[in-house]
């Protein structure tokens, strides 16, 4: 519905311009567009509303009508959660120690570089590991 309301132009002697009859017409139009006004009434008042020289001469116009409601507050539904990708570091470590387990059987050499891989890899995964900054314990 248009935002028209007549007691929003203050006392009824108070002079309207375009703008507000304009105003007036395109709600009387959506009043009859929802059937509350038959097509004679509306053409009577839509000629009446343009006619108006005083705020008091519009809100005539729509003392039979209900007055325009806000409309209702939208509900949104929540974002759905983003995935969580899977860790490439454990699942790069990983397939690098299935590759080496397969390089060790297949050529019977024992694969000398997973013991610095492996060290960070598991270095990297425990907790506590590392400075965190000032600890503030709760009291």
């Amino acid at each position: 519905m248009t935002d028209f309301d007549p007691a929003v132009y203050g006392p009824p002697t108070v002079r309207v311009g375009t703008a507000e009859r304009e105003q007036a017409a395109a709600a009387l139009g959506e009043h009859f567009a929802a059937g509350r006004l038959d097509l004679d009434e509306y053409d009577d008042r839509v000629g009446r509303a343009y006619a108006a020289k005083t705020a008091g001469e519009l809100a005539v116009l729509f003392g039979d009508l209900p007055r325009p409601q806000p409309p209702a507050p939208q509900v949104q539904a929540a974002p759905p959660a983003p995935r969580r990708a899977l860790p490439l570091v454990p699942v790069g470590a990983g397939a690098l120690v299935v590759l080496a387990l397969v390089f060790a059987i297949v050529t019977h050499i024992f694969p000398f570089f997973l013991f610095p891989v492996l060290f960070f890899v598991f270095a990297r995964g425990r907790r506590g590991y590392g400075y965190h900054g000032p600890r503030y314990h709760r009291g």
